[in-house]
C-alpha cells in the first residue's frame, strides 16, 4: 500500500455513541493496514493518580487528557508514515477549545486527518449508559451535559454526522466507511 493513502480518522460523538466499537469494527474491515487508538484507554495506563473527568474538569484531568492526546497522535502519526491508517475514538467537542478538532489537528501536525460525529437520539444514549460499568458509566446529569455540548456538531457542516440510533455497529461502521473516501477526494479535512 502507497504510505500517501495512510490517514488517520477521529470518531466523535456522546458517550453511548457507539464510539469505541465502531472505530473497532470499521478498522476491522479495511482491506489494508488499520490500527485503533482508544483515548480513553490511552488516559486509562495510569495505574496510579488517574485524574477521572467524572469529579469535574480539574487542571489535572486536563493536564492528563492533553497528554493521553499527544501519545494517540504520536501512535497515529507513526502508522500513518508507514503506509498504515489509524482510526482514534475520543469525545471532540466542537465549541470548546481545549478538546476541538482544531487541537487535534495540531497535534496530528501534517498527518492527514478527517473527523466523524456519531450522533444518537438521547434516549439511545441514556440506554446505552445504563449498560456500562466502571469509569464508562455516567451519572444522568452529566450524560446530558456531554450529549448536549455535542449536538453542535450537527450544525457544523464540515463535519459528517451520523445518527446512529436505530444502527448496529456493523451498520455504522458501514456508513462510516463510506465518508472518508469522500473527504479524501476533496481534501476538505486534511492537515495542510
Amino acid at each position: 500500500m502507497s504510505h500517501q493513502h495512510a490517514f488517520t480518522l477521529v470518531i466523535t460523538g456522546p458517550a453511548g455513541a457507539g464510539k469505541s466499537a465502531t472505530a473497532e469494527a470499521w478498522a476491522q474491515a479495511q482491506s489494508h493496514p488499520t490500527a485503533h487508538v482508544s483515548l480513553d484507554t490511552v488516559r486509562e495506563f495510569l495505574c496510579a493518580g488517574y485524574a477521572d473527568p467524572r469529579d469535574g474538569w480539574t487542571p489535572e484531568v486536563d493536564r492528563q487528557y492533553q497528554i493521553a492526546r499527544s501519545l494517540c497522535a504520536d501512535i497515529a502519526r507513526r502508522y500513518v508514515s508507514e503506509g498504515i491508517t489509524c482510526v482514534i475514538d475520543d469525545a471532540v467537542f466542537p465549541l470548546w477549545d481545549r478538546i476541538d478538532f482544531t487541537s487535534w489537528r495540531r497535534v496530528l501536525g501534517e498527518t492527514p486527518a478527517y473527523l466523524i460525529a456519531l450522533l444518537p437520539s438521547y434516549e439511545t444514549v441514556v440506554e446505552r449508559n445504563a449498560s456500562r460499568h466502571g469509569r464508562r458509566l455516567l451519572e444522568p446529569p452529566l450524560l446530558r451535559t456531554i450529549y448536549d455540548m455535542m449536538l453542535p456538531w450537527r450544525e457544523q457542516r464540515e463535519t459528517p454526522t451520523i445518527d446512529t440510533s436505530s444502527l448496529s455497529i456493523s451498520e455504522t461502521a458501514d456508513e462510516i466507511a463510506r465518508v472518508p473516501a469522500h473527504l479524501r477526494q476533496t481534501e476538505k479535512f486534511g492537515v495542510r
